[in-house]
């Protein structure tokens, strides 16, 4: 096992409390999982004043094979439903239904089925409205 992240460690210090970040690798020895510090960061509020973690973000972006979207670019028009699509979610895998209509799709070739059809029951109980504007 090993993996390369940033690691937070907060500490109290006269009723203040400071974010020191370490970049560690997770390891391995022999059943025991543990951390090695390659090196530390410094304090996160020092690090974001002085603009030194935009500039070590940057830097790591510009390796980095995929494009990451800057926080303050994203917006959620609405999501009035995420608990109930939740809560329908985990009903319809109480009772089963995930398993009885995957393999319904199994044997009619259509190995999607339990998905839309999962989809098409939480339109109708959540914001009901045609199939034809489901994928909306």
């Amino acid at each position: 096992m090993s993996g390369v992240f940033v690691k937070t460690a907060r500490i109290k210090r006269d009723n203040k409390t400071y974010e020191y970040l370490t970049l560690v690798e997770a390891v391995r020895d022999g059943g025991k999982v543990g951390h090695r510090v390659l090196f530390r960061l410094g304090e996160a509020s020092a690090l974001r004043a002085s603009g030194e973690l935009d500039r070590i973000i940057a830097a790591l972006q510009a390796h980095a094979e995929r494009t990451w979207l800057p926080a303050d670019e994203l917006a959620a028009e609405a999501a009035p439903a995420v608990g109930s699509v939740a809560a329908v979610h985990s009903m319809w895998r109480q009772l089963g239904l995930d398993v009885w209509f995957a393999k319904l799709g199994v044997d009619r070739g259509a190995e999607v089925l339990a998905s839309a059809v999962m989809a098409i029951v939480i339109n109708r109980l959540v914001d009901p409205c045609s199939k034809r504007r489901l994928p909306e």
